[in-house]
């Protein structure tokens, strides 16, 4: 699987188990739970989506097809969003 990038322009701060990134140009605030946090966090030190993957599965203890469901659709959302390519 290839690695996804995280697009320039946005804001990033992590808040607790939580990341808010703002879209300056869009003026729009998104707010991630700690799952999607977690994925964020792997996306920006340029892992690979099976390496994403075995995490979310070891950390949160779900079988391999609700991890990729679960990354997949956060993967779509964030393409959609323009904050990934």
């Amino acid at each position: 699987m290839p690695r996804c990038k995280i697009n320039k322009g946005f804001i990033v701060q992590k808040l607790d188990d939580k990341t808010v990134i703002f879209d300056g140009e869009e003026s729009v605030l998104y707010t991630f739970n700690e799952t999607a946090s977690f994925i964020f966090s792997k996306l920006k030190l340029g892992w690979e989506k099976r390496e994403i993957l075995k995490a979310l599965m070891k950390r949160y203890g779900i079988k391999e097809n609700k991890a990729q469901s679960d990354l997949k659709d956060f993967l779509e959302d964030l393409i959609k969003k323009n904050i990934l390519t």
